[in-house]
């Protein structure tokens, strides 16, 4: 069973916006291969917000796309999907919580590259 801060890491590292958890949720529950399209119109987003999403799930390993460009919900493992579980239900729960965790991750990734770039006094 997933720990609470398992569940936390696995929201910071997966999700870069709340977008692709919404895509990744919307093609759990679609059960089958979804277009681009269909996506935008279900979400109503534009098309950069949904590539992207849909980039970074692929690239995590929580989704597919095929030879034809249909996305479907994949995870690589039985452990992720458990994982994938655990998240709906504390989105459903507490969205704003959700939120702040997939906010927090990506803002952490800004602060490095911006460090980065810092300069400093040797």
């Amino acid at each position: 069973m997933a720990r609470d801060e398992d569940v936390t890491r696995f929201i910071e590292s997966s999700f870069p916006s709340v977008w692709s958890l919404e895509v990744l949720l919307l093609l759990r529950r679609e059960q089958r291969g979804c277009t681009r399209d269909e996506l935008v119109e279900a979400l109503r987003a534009s098309d950069l917000v949904i590539d992207q999403a849909l980039a970074s799930l692929v690239a995590g390993g929580l989704a597919a796309l095929d030879d034809g460009g249909l996305a479907m919900y994949m995870p690589a493992s039985k452990e992720i999907s458990l994982l994938v579980d655990k998240t709906e239900d504390l989105y459903a729960k507490r969205p704003d919580a959700v939120r702040r965790t997939i906010i927090s991750g990506s803002m952490s990734g800004l602060t490095a590259f911006v460090d980065a770039f810092r300069l400093r006094k040797d």
